[in-house]
């Protein structure tokens, strides 16, 4: 991930998850309040009516049955609290866990209480003397909760004769649900919004380090047109000495006017060279003309010969191609070529392999590579940068000029590396016409 980018996402993401946890935080609160205040209101309905039952009236009622008075004034009772806005029922459990009366039918009363199974815990307790709420469960599909309050005995014998039971729908459900909704809506709304104003942080930023690269590469191309234009006028005097003395060596001794014809040529390249650097320097376009791409290839490498010698490099010639032309001189060619071999014998300290091979299909192709360490992915991405370098004693300009050199042609320089695979070079170049 790009650094201009990565400080953006890391506060989105901190400020979306501080909204999501604020979401939750408050909707758990909500939830909290409203069964406090639901359990509460249920449980004091409970010991109301718990409080108004009497323990002659449950003892009559299971002595005499629905004919007793106790039965009709305990069944009056219930019906009131089963009236009661929000019940869904009311009931009256003796201690044994029996029903003694239902407000949802006779079938229910002489049975075990369904309580013993749903709300176990808190019949328990309202049974050992302390009004309880059950947690919500649900009961013929329907959520629901209860509460149980003791009916006090009249005996030290028998402290609780039965259990007041009030059972309700949760009321706060439906507003609970609500609020969820709500607040899921807000959270989302929000980052969106953040998500926006992050993309517009990260083009803005994206914008911003293109700027400073661009403001960068500008500086340090002004500080090449600087350096450059010095380096010309410092080293066109040695050379045009290099060149008289060669000359005048060639006329003294015929067995050395061949070498000193080839230090005439290379010194005649070597000015052509540093006059290119000065043009690219200052921004002026390419040379254009005309080479064969396959004549100077043959001439680099053989002039590299001995160079290849000395490294203990062998070299490994595939020829696909016989004579192309292509829209670069002879000179930018050799100095592609010289600029990329270099390199490859400079990746091969201790000796290796320098495999050329060339093809004629599709304009012209040729492959130089080497048996080296390698180069790391991130490290690849960046050659051909004005003065960036992996060598301690390199410039960084070798790579710049030959890949300018290449598109100037209309061609593309492609570079495939991996750690401990060595490093592949491909130069496409369009054919020209005569």
């Amino acid at each position: 991930m790009r650094r201009d980018l990565f400080g953006p996402l890391v506060v989105a993401a901190i400020a979306v998850l501080a909204v999501a946890s604020l979401s939750w935080l408050s909707y758990r609160s909500v939830r909290t309040g409203y069964q406090a205040e639901f359990a509460r209101r249920l449980e004091g309905m409970a010991a109301t009516g718990a409080s108004q039952v009497r323990a002659g009236d449950v003892d009559d009622a299971a002595r005499v049955g629905q004919e007793g008075v106790g039965y009709l004034a305990i069944q009056v009772l219930v019906q009131q609290l089963c009236a009661t806005p929000g019940t869904a029922n009311a009931a009256l459990i003796d201690a044994r866990g029996i029903v003694v009366y239902d407000c949802r039918g006779d079938e229910f009363q002489g049975q075990r209480s369904a309580l013993d199974t749903l709300a176990h815990g808190a019949l328990a307790a309202a049974l050992a003397g302390h009004a309880a709420v059950s947690p919500p469960f649900t009961a013929g599909g329907a959520p629901r909760q209860v509460a149980l309050a003791p009916v006090r005995g009249d005996s030290a014998a028998a402290p609780v004769v039965a259990v007041m039971v009030v059972e309700a729908v949760p009321g706060y459900r439906d507003a609970l649900a609500l609020l969820g909704r709500q607040l899921l809506l807000v959270t989302l709304l929000i980052t969106v919004t953040l998500l926006v104003l992050t993309v517009i942080v990260a083009r803005r930023a994206i914008a911003a380090g293109r700027l400073e690269r661009q403001l960068s590469r500008a500086e340090n191309l002004a500080a090449m047109g600087r350096l450059t234009a010095t380096l010309a006028h410092e080293i066109k005097n040695p050379l045009a000495i290099i060149r008289g003395s060669a000359q005048r060596l060639g006329k003294l001794d015929p067995e050395a006017r061949r070498w000193a014809d080839s230090v005439v040529e290379e010194t005649d390249r070597l000015t052509r060279t540093v006059s290119r650097y000065l043009q690219f320097a200052r921004g002026d376009e390419t040379p254009g003309g005309h080479g064969d791409a396959v004549a100077a290839l043959e001439s680099t490498l053989a002039l590299l010969e001995g160079e290849m010698q000395a490294r203990k490099v062998t070299l490994e010639r595939d020829r696909g191609a016989t004579s192309v032309r292509v829209g670069l001189d002879s000179e930018s060619l050799k100095q592609v070529y010289l600029n990329l071999i270099l390199n490859a014998l400079e990746a091969m300290p201790e000796g290796g392999a320098l495999v050329v091979s060339d093809s004629d299909r599709g304009g012209y192709q040729v492959w130089i590579k080497d048996t080296g360490a390698g180069i790391p992915r991130e490290v690849v991405e960046k050659l051909g940068s004005p003065f960036f370098t992996t060598r301690a004693q390199g410039t960084g300009l070798g790579l710049f000029l030959t890949r300018r050199l290449i598109e100037s042609a209309g061609g593309k320089l492609t570079i495939k590396s991996e750690t401990g695979q060595g490093t592949s070079c491909l130069v496409v170049l369009p054919r020209r016409s005569e």
